[in-house]
């Protein structure tokens, strides 16, 4: 299992069983960047402050 967050923000879990990057991630589960802004109240993202916890 694996955990992607935006700073604090979990954004979501996926089960893997081998090593992701968060762009693999973010595509797997159709990331919709604007959406994600919208919803948390963010004018834009910094997507280096994406990471996964496994």
């Amino acid at each position: 299992m694996a955990k992607l967050f935006y700073e604090d923000i979990l954004v979501d879990e996926i089960t893997t069983n081998r090593s992701m990057t968060v762009d693999e991630v973010l595509e797997l589960i159709d990331f919709d960047e604007q959406k994600f802004i919208r919803d948390n109240g963010f004018d834009d993202i910094d997507y280096n402050d994406f990471k996964l916890v496994y």
